[in-house]
């Protein structure tokens, strides 16, 4: 089982850095933005927005850089571009699907994940590719 960077380390230890991924990228939704459902009325305008923030995105995208590279560090490349999205959308359904009578959720759901996947994918890869440089190859030059 090669689940991480250190093929040497035991299965539980595997299987230990993939849980600790797994909860840092399901804590990015419930943290920044799994707890905010209100939207905001602006009298003045007419204008409805909400319920999330410019913040609590950038906050997010932030603490969502943190935790894609530690998932690099710790997990296979393959392993760390399927953990990240899948926890960070099932978290997204956990609040979704409580929330939402139609089942509209489902749709948003596939949204979340493909865009949760491209971003993991996108944040891995640059984190690759500074290894790489920081190294002194090229990224995706043979070892």
């Amino acid at each position: 089982m090669r689940l991480t960077r250190n093929p040497n380390r035991p299965p539980g230890q595997q299987w230990g850095a993939v849980a600790v991924v797994a909860v840092l990228a399901a804590g990015l939704w419930f943290g920044w933005f799994g707890w905010d459902t209100e939207y905001q009325y602006d009298a003045a305008t007419g204008r409805t927005t909400g319920p999330y923030e410019v913040w609590q995105g950038a906050g997010a995208l932030l603490c969502g850089v943190v935790v894609a590279a530690l998932a690099y560090r710790l997990l296979r490349f393959a392993a760390a571009v399927l953990v990240l999205p899948a926890f960070f959308t099932l978290a997204w359904i956990i609040t979704a699907a409580a929330a939402d009578s139609s089942g509209l959720w489902v749709l948003g759901a596939v949204l979340v994940a493909a865009g949760s996947a491209l971003g993991a994918g996108l944040l891995l890869g640059v984190a690759a590719t500074l290894n790489a440089v920081l190294r002194g190859r090229r990224p995706g030059a043979a070892r």
